[in-house]
């Protein structure tokens, strides 16, 4: 009896431990996506496309990006309510997939100020993306420091 007790508290560490690392991957695909649209995607697009083109890319790719990161946070928080990790991945959790989910409902705000020359609309509008979106990179980095 001691033996069964002994693996099924094993076996429930070896699942818990799987389920940790496997939001650990998450948080890191997050991390890089946003890394790669940050440091390659948008320096080459500005410097070697013109203004009407980087506009087509930049319009079709941040709802993307946005609706991966919301995704991925919802199988993030799925996966901890289901083996209730913790209350740092809860917390990591949501505030990738609200702030993805506001970033990705200030888009249409944020290309008609564009389109309509409000230059300080914009500004706002994208600073609050910006905040938003560096805010959930910082998080996703440092939560692993926490667990």
């Amino acid at each position: 009896m001691l033996e069964r007790e002994f693996f099924l508290i094993l076996s429930k560490k070896i699942i818990m431990n799987l389920i940790l690392n496997f939001q650990i991957l998450i948080s890191g695909i997050i991390i890089g996506i946003i890394f790669f649209q940050t440091a390659l995607a948008a320096p080459i697009v500005f410097n070697n496309l013109n203004k009407e083109q980087s506009r087509i890319y930049i319009r079709n790719i941040f709802p993307k990006i946005f609706k991966t990161n919301m995704s991925l946070s919802l199988v993030f928080l799925v996966l901890n309510f289901i083996f209730l990790t913790n209350e740092t991945s809860t917390f990591i959790g949501s505030i990738t997939f609200i702030f993805s989910l506001i970033c990705l409902l200030l888009i249409p705000a944020t290309n008609y100020a564009t389109d309509s020359g409000d230059r300080k609309k914009f500004k706002l509008l994208h600073l609050a993306s910006v905040i938003m979106t560096v805010v959930v990179l910082i998080i996703n980095i440092l939560w692993i420091f926490f667990i």
